[in-house]
């Protein structure tokens, strides 16, 4: 069923369903998306179907066919999405068995411990070169 909005005359589509109950009465009110107005859509009569094309005469019947352009409609209403079929699964590969990962975290740690060990061991000349490392290394009891 196709319903306007009275505000800003927006139209939609809606499902039958959707605005009337089972009864026949109508459901609840409904909100335009342009400009927020609320309204209580009013039943409508259903549609009667088109009726069929006359038939062509004689010299339509001769002449080529001209196809009529469509031209797209101002506010177009908006279309109803059906689901479509599921998407295919996408085959991701197992990281599980790659070691990759786990020596890049074992080569990470032990290049700290040098780092560490050197630190500790050149201490000496590491308080000569930057004097604040001297609390530090106090503070950690390696005078």
């Amino acid at each position: 069923m196709r319903i306007e909005c009275p505000a800003c005359g927006a139209a939609y589509e809606v499902p039958e369903h959707l605005l009337t109950r089972p009864d026949g009465t109508p459901a609840r009110p409904v909100r335009c998306l342009r400009c927020g107005q609320e309204w209580q859509p009013a039943a409508q009569a259903p549609e009667s179907p088109p009726s069929p094309p006359a038939s062509p005469s004689r010299a339509e019947a001769a002449g080529p066919a001209v196809p009529q352009p469509v031209l797209p409609a101002r506010h177009a209403a908006p279309t109803q999405l059906q689901p479509g079929p599921a998407p295919a699964p996408v085959a991701v590969p197992d990281s599980r068995g790659t070691m990759a990962p786990l020596l890049a975290w074992a080569a990470s740690l032990v290049l700290l411990a040098v780092v560490l060990a050197v630190l500790v061991l050149q201490r000496e000349a590491v308080m000569a070169a930057w004097p604040p490392a001297t609390h530090l290394f106090h503070a950690l009891g390696l005078r």
